[in-house]
């Protein structure tokens, strides 16, 4: 298992401009709650969270940028602790999609699409949707919501129907699944550690327009923010606090998503090469989690 203590640092570096911007009409966000399980949720097979001890929290999460014209698909992942043991009767899945306006507090005002439950300590059980707002920007694919009971995997197929940019994860090329393809991956990693390792905040943020941009144009919010809220100087400034992890040195795994157009890089489990250690603790850490694509051959980092 991963350390317990997990700090999301979401890590972006890219090396040319950003798409046109368009107007977003309704900002999208996924609500879930799971009592006593484990999990992990994905979009586009994408690991946007986890939480590999048992939770039992409802938490909703910004995915406007994760969010493309047309077809999408969440992948929900709830398991026991530990996995060996059986789901108990009791045990629920509740995950929805909700929406709303740009300026509006997601916590406050936001609608719900869909909502969808599953119980898998009950036998034969199935995904149910019990709700759903036939006007709402998104919509699931009802016959296409599964669970998987070999990978405690929930799959939520869903339509968006409101226009959405081009983002830069849906432009990269189509990567093979093979060693050339980590290996070229593990260099790019390496130069994102130097740069980590020399503390050049001012060197990391400028490189990161693209992230910047489509983040505040997905969130509604000025790219000023953006930039101030991704800043790395917590870690910089506390070096008694903070400790840059060696880069690994052992070959890691690739992984691929978005239909094999986004890549990044594991140790163990979920584990990353970029890692800051809380010093003075015994699992502690911040992981950073850049999703890199390649684009007219170099690697870019649009996430």
């Amino acid at each position: 298992m991963p350390r317990l203590l997990i700090v999301a640092v979401l890590a972006a570096i890219v090396w040319q401009g950003p798409a046109a911007a368009q107007e977003i009409e309704y900002q999208l966000g996924i609500r879930w709650s799971v009592n006593g399980l484990a999990s992990s949720l994905d979009m586009q097979d994408i690991m946007l969270d986890f939480k590999g001890v048992p939770s039992e929290q409802n938490t909703m999460l910004p995915v406007t940028q994760y969010v493309r014209n047309g077809r999408n698909a969440i992948q929900f992942y709830a398991w026991p602790v530990p996995s060996t043991e059986p789901f108990d009767i009791q045990h629920e899945i509740r995950l929805s999609m909700e929406y709303w306006r740009p300026g509006q507090n997601p916590n406050t005002d936001a609608s719900t699409a869909f909502e969808v439950v599953m119980r898998p300590g009950v036998e034969d059980a199935k995904p149910e949707i019990v709700s759903r707002d036939l006007v709402a920007p998104v919509q699931p694919r009802e016959g296409e919501i599964r669970w998987d009971k070999d990978y405690f995997k929930l799959t939520i197929p869903l339509n968006n129907r409101q226009p959405m940019p081009t983002w830069c994860w849906e432009e990269g090329e189509v990567l093979r699944d093979n060693e050339a393809t980590r290996d070229s991956l593990t260099q790019a990693y390496r130069r994102l550690h130097r740069l980590f390792a020399a503390g050049d905040n001012d060197a990391l943020l400028a490189a990161a327009s693209t992230r910047t941009k489509e983040l505040a144009q997905a969130t509604g919010t000025p790219e000023a923010y953006v930039r101030n809220r991704f800043s790395y100087t917590m870690f910089f400034d506390n070096p008694d606090v903070y400790q840059l992890d060696d880069f690994p040195e052992e070959p890691m795994t690739l992984n691929l998503a978005a239909d094999n157009r986004v890549a990044w890089l594991t140790t163990q489990g979920v584990s990353v090469p970029l890692v800051f250690s809380h010093v003075g603790t015994e699992h502690g850490a911040s992981f950073i989690r850049p999703y890199f694509i390649r684009r007219d051959g170099l690697w870019e980092i649009c996430r």
